[in-house]
């Protein structure tokens, strides 16, 4: 009786593993703490890099919530223009867009992050100046207005702590969609080592030189009509200019973060002292000051790390891990 089973369960399994061999391969789960370079590897597998030029126009990526590096770099602009932090995707090969797109959901985590690390600190501290607040309005110390504003203060920074939190969320399924698995969140993430920038900027013409012999502009131009191929190299030029403009304009930024962080640090000393001596009640409100400097300091060397790497995929180099090397 053993053997007719045999002769049935046998070709059974061979039909179903050569099913198997024929199903695609199931995505790798995502490792944790996931680093900046394993992040990179899943854009080889990303649907966009097959879809139709059509269907991806059609389905355009999500801003970050956190990296408006345009704004960031020319704060004298009112004009919200967000489709400059996205790159000019028909002049980089489709593996370096969503190269670059993993990279700023992957920034956007971290700067979620820090977000409500700040907010948490700040609340933890307004909760216990409003508790002590009430506390000494019992005993008839403090009068109920005080009491009623920093209860206002308490509320407001729990807002924030909560819509941050709620950040971390939304930015990790954002970062999940750009690896191809949004079933499988990222929960814990490495500081990737953003290296220095150089001491000064390649010219607009050597970057263009070399992003000319680019494989994604060349066959952008193959067979195209002079007028197209004009047209091409007129947004390349642009594309180029722009980067390096925003590079100059964040390194201003840079300098003047610097110095605003060294401000905040001895005004957080000074409000610390005074809490402790029960004189004022704005330890809270600086140490999130000091938390946002230092998250405006972040965002900069994530923009700066996002535009080199553009200009890398623009001139067909690698797209670096630390966001460092220079074209």
């Amino acid at each position: 009786m053993s053997v007719p089973a045999r002769r049935v369960t046998i070709p059974c399994l061979a039909v179903l593993a050569a099913l198997a061999a024929l199903l695609p391969a199931p995505a790798p789960a995502v490792s944790d703490p996931l680093g900046l370079e394993q992040a990179l590897q899943a854009a080889s597998r990303h649907p966009r890099i097959a879809a139709s030029d059509d269907l991806s126009a059609r389905l355009p990526r999500r801003q970050p919530l956190y990296l408006d590096c345009q704004r960031l770099a020319f704060r004298n602009s009112d004009v919200a223009d967000p489709d400059r932090n996205q790159p000019l995707d028909p002049l980089i090969s489709a593996q370096d867009a969503q190269r670059l797109e993993i990279m700023a959901r992957f920034f956007d985590v971290l700067l979620a992050d820090l977000s409500f690390a700040s907010n948490n600190e700040a609340m933890a501290v307004a909760y216990v100046q409003f508790d002590r607040a009430s506390v000494r309005s019992e005993l008839g110390q403090l009068s109920a207005l005080r009491v009623l504003e920093l209860e206002s203060v308490y509320q407001e920074i729990l807002h924030r702590r909560t819509a941050s939190e709620i950040s971390q969320q939304l930015t990790r399924t954002l970062l999940a969609q750009a690896l191809g698995d949004p079933t499988d969140l990222p929960r814990n993430l490495l500081e990737p080592a953003v290296s220095a920038p150089p001491q000064s900027l390649p010219t607009a013409d050597e970057i263009l030189t070399q992003a000319s012999e680019n494989p994604a502009v060349r066959a952008l131009t193959a067979g195209r009509s002079n007028a197209d191929r004009d047209l091409v190299q007129l947004e390349l030029r642009q594309q180029v200019l722009e980067l390096l403009l925003r590079l100059r304009a964040l390194s201003a930024a840079e300098r003047n973060l610097g110095t605003e962080s060294a401000w905040r640090d001895l005004k957080l000393d000074e409000s610390r002292a005074l809490y402790e001596q029960e004189v004022t009640a704005d330890l809270g409100y600086s140490m999130s000051q000091q938390t946002q400097t230092r998250l405006q300091i972040q965002r900069v060397a994530y923009c700066r790390a996002l535009a080199w790497a553009e200009l890398n995929a623009l001139t067909g180099r690698p797209i670096p891990g630390d966001g460092g090397a220079e074209p």
